[in-house]
């Protein structure tokens, strides 16, 4: 990992950036030559593998070959042979070495572990953080180098006896640069505001406390970088309610006694951090008159950009920042389709929800949504056709072969030969009670709507599918308590745009097969708390998704507790 170690040991490298942007743009004029190229030399690298000898690896020269020898996979068809490479043991799906897996966030069940190798790794540098750089300074100019980065990544991982690790990929960066959790806490310090304390947190850390004091102690701030823009509006909020705290501590360089932290944790906090009595006078004049408005643009004015998993499918925390936060100052860099399994696609430019596939990533065959599991319609992407919604199924570097990733997008254009994709929804996150194959899409569209008739400023929802009693319920959580709506009037509203957002759903309601939905107010905050009761019994901040579709008993339980009656 030579160059890992040479290159994040520079903070702000937009020379390289620059040459890795050119570099990738130039792969676009010829993506499907390239991605072809990569299937094979996965195939050669692991034709010794088991995996490798059971499908024949060695013999197989084209793609068409490929599709027909080895199986389209879910997760639990290697389950088991990914869980002897956990043990220790080698050379099954992959030649590639590795020390980590990627944990997922377990949101339908048992957590999936995913080698990240070299080669993987590799990736991700590329991709998500050189191209990304060079992105910027494309086109953000220089400005953005001259400050540091609200972030709000955090990483945990477990050593398991065969020594690998496992956990989030941002908990063993410090496997990538030498001198260990040392050199990293220096290296992100001179990226991001957030200290080692909270980008490795220990059990029992009140994490959001110390993104948000450390932030607010650096007025030269230029960016915020986050996993999706919901822990954006987690952590602004947590500003706008415990502004006076946060204040208080940074004029007279305390740590409030009623924050979350372990006694080592504290110490070593408070060794980082010193009276600042000019930055809290002016933070108190920010806030002189409460934090109901946006105050992004008082409290850092050199910001500039966000960069993060947002967008089309994200579009409610979108609105609540600028509306909220921002004023819709800062220009947004919406990171492509992203997955613990690999990244599958690069941001298309600034403030466009488009992205564009990374051919050295992976190598990708699309299903059409419409096909089912008809895998003989998979095609490749010289054969995608714009405005047409496909199932994304890869070869990644990791050991995964011809893998169902769930993920549904749109093919919007091209970029060169290479198709430009726009997120859709989770193929697995369909609402199917009578075959009307709701999408979380649909739910968000029927949702907005029906806030925007009420005149309703929302928060967030979820949707719990009532199987027993064939019916959708509806939990929507305004941004404030007095809605002045009722919850008839919600019901209404919500059940007239659903019939709008799914003309399926609305034959099946006519026929008496589904019956009207139901609809209630959330409690304020209710997904808020959710998300710290998670991170709190162990989850990573990273990973947690809003909860569209209620999937469980135990989430069924705590957000029907907070419905208000």
């Amino acid at each position: 990992m030579e160059q890992n170690v040479t290159y994040l040991a520079n903070a702000h490298d937009a020379e390289t950036g620059r040459t890795v942007y050119a570099a990738v743009n130039e792969e676009f004029k010829q993506g499907p030559e390239l991605n072809e190229a990569l299937l094979m030399r996965i195939l050669r690298d692991n034709k010794d593998t088991e995996y490798g000898k059971r499908y024949g690896f060695a013999d197989i020269t084209s793609v068409e070959e490929y599709q027909r020898r080895v199986p389209v996979i879910v997760y639990d068809n290697i389950a088991e042979d990914l869980e002897r490479m956990a043990n220790g043991e080698k050379n099954i799906l992959t030649a590639y070495p590795f020390t980590h897996m990627n944990e997922t966030s377990a949101t339908m069940g048992v957590p999936k572990h995913i080698p990240m190798t070299q080669e993987q790794a590799q990736v991700f540098l590329k991709y998500n953080k050189q191209y990304m750089d060079g992105l910027k300074a494309e086109h953000l100019g220089n400005g953005w180098m001259e400050g540091r980065a609200f972030c709000t990544t955090e990483g945990k991982h477990r050593t398991l006896d065969s020594g690998i690790t496992v956990g989030d990929a941002s908990s063993v960066m410090a496997d990538y640069i030498r001198g260990g959790k040392e050199a990293l806490g220096n290296m992100m310090g001179a990226l991001f505001t957030s200290p080692v304390e909270a980008t490795l947190p220990v059990p029992n850390t009140d994490t959001k406390y110390i993104h948000a004091r450390f932030a607010l102690m650096d007025e030269n701030i230029t960016g915020m970088i986050t996993g999706f823009y919901s822990l954006i509006v987690n952590y602004l909020k947590y500003i706008a309610d415990h502004y006076k705290l946060l204040i208080d501590d940074i004029e007279n360089g305390t740590i409030n006694e009623d924050i979350r932290l372990t006694q080592e944790v504290r110490d070593s906090l408070l060794a980082k951090i010193q009276p600042m009595p000019e930055r809290a006078a002016r933070l108190r004049e920010i806030f002189a008159n409460g934090s109901d408005f946006c105050f992004i643009p008082q409290v850092w004015p050199k910001m500039t950009y966000i960069a993060g998993v947002g967008g089309d499918g994200f579009s409610i925390y979108d609105r609540i920042i600028k509306e909220n936060f921002t004023g819709g100052c800062l220009k947004n860099i919406y990171s492509g389709v992203t997955a613990s399994e690999g990244l599958w696609s690069v941001p298309g430019g600034i403030d466009t929800e488009d992205s564009v596939m990374a051919p050295g990533s992976a190598f990708f065959e699309f299903l059409p949504v419409t096909c089912g599991n008809d895998f003989s319609k998979c095609v490749t992407m010289d054969k995608v056709k714009e405005g047409e919604i496909y199932e994304i199924i890869v070869t990644n570097l990791s050991g995964f072969y011809r893998y169902r990733t769930s993920d549904a997008v749109k093919v919007t254009g091209f970029r060169g030969q290479t198709p430009m994709i726009r997120f859709m929804y989770r193929v697995n996150r369909t609402i199917n009670m009578a075959a009307e194959k709701t999408t979380e899409k649909a739910l968000q569209v029927a949702v907005e709507g029906a806030m925007e008739e009420l005149g309703v400023e929302l928060s967030d929802f979820s949707v719990f599918p009532d199987y027993e009693n064939m019916t959708y319920v509806f939990l929507i959580e305004p941004m404030k308590e007095d809605t002045g709506v009722s919850i008839e009037q919600l019901t209404e509203c919500v059940y007239k745009h659903m019939r709008e957002a799914n003309g399926e759903f609305a034959g099946y309601v006519d026929t008496g097969r589904i019956k009207k939905p139901v609809a209630h107010w959330l409690q304020p905050e209710t997904t808020i708390l959710y998300r710290d009761m998670m991170v709190f019994r162990g989850a990573s901040a990273n990973q947690l998704k809003p909860v569209r579709v209620i999937m469980n008993e135990k989430q069924r339980k705590f957000f029907f507790s907070l419905i208000m009656e």
